[in-house]
């Protein structure tokens, strides 16, 4: 998975936004993020261009942007990218959980940035990414720079969870997620939108970073909702991210 460092957007576009361009899955993306208006830009890092320490640029920002904050302002942590979604989407495009992507549908939920959504698309999902209308804007800006072809199927939603579901659009085949689990206060109604998504047939795939903030509960709360869980062994992840920071969760009902 390469990926090179920051490079600003052009002399005429927006001075907080920044644009990399990533390799993941045999697909190029080229990603706009915001890591001033996230407040990641405090913990920022000079990167190598290595994928671990150069996206780990902006997810050690969550020390700050997501862990330390206690919920302030995290309805802005969508603008950057975070290392989870590339721990997910190189899983998912590496062992694609129904064996192709042509006729699978897939909501992104959190999708921020929008990188698990657009890797998704690009590898012929038929893709919704849903996140608050904060953080939508960017997404769409992301997703229309990349998905440029009549094949490639990709539109973002707005949704808060815990709200009605059905601007999302029928129930999906696969559910992910990537670094949504960081604050304990919105478990109940991330679990309550995964509870109303799914379908029999729906499998949930979510990704996360370990930082104490209670991911066994989330653990918890979404078997006892109904669904059975397990974690993906750290060994069927990619090599960099087999240290045990990252988990990787799936899920399915139980009781539809």
């Amino acid at each position: 998975m390469a990926l090179v460092p920051f490079r600003v957007a052009g002399a005429a576009a927006d001075q907080s936004l920044e644009t990399r361009t990533f390799q993941i899955g045999g697909h190029t993306l080229s990603i706009r993020q915001d890591p001033r208006g996230s407040g990641a830009l405090r913990t920022l890092r000079p990167t190598s261009g290595d994928a671990e320490e150069g996206a780990a640029a902006t997810s050690d920002a969550g020390s700050t942007g997501r862990s330390s904050q206690r919920g302030e302002g995290l309805e802005m942590v969508g603008l950057v990218v975070w290392q989870s979604a590339f721990v997910l989407a190189e899983y998912l495009l590496r062992a694609p959980p129904f064996g192709q992507w042509a006729d699978v549908r897939a909501v992104d939920l959190g999708t921020g940035t929008g990188v698990v959504a657009i890797a998704l698309a690009l590898a012929g999902a038929d893709m919704v990414g849903a996140d608050l209308p904060r953080v939508t804007p960017l997404a769409r800006d992301n997703a229309a720079a990349n998905c440029r072809s009549p094949l490639h199927r990709m539109q973002i939603v707005d949704h808060a969870w815990g709200s009605p579901v059905a601007a999302l659009g029928p129930r999906p085949d696969l559910i992910t997620g990537a670094d949504i689990v960081y604050e304990e206060r919105c478990f109940e109604d991330l679990v309550a939108t995964l509870r109303a998504l799914a379908a029999p047939h729906t499998l949930v795939v979510l990704a996360y970073r370990l930082r104490g903030r209670g991911e066994a509960q989330f653990e918890a709360l979404l078997a006892a909702s109904g669904f059975a869980v397990r974690q993906v062994p750290t060994a069927a992840l990619h090599e960099e991210y087999r240290g045990g920071e990252y988990r990787v969760l799936r899920a399915s009902l139980l009781d539809p």
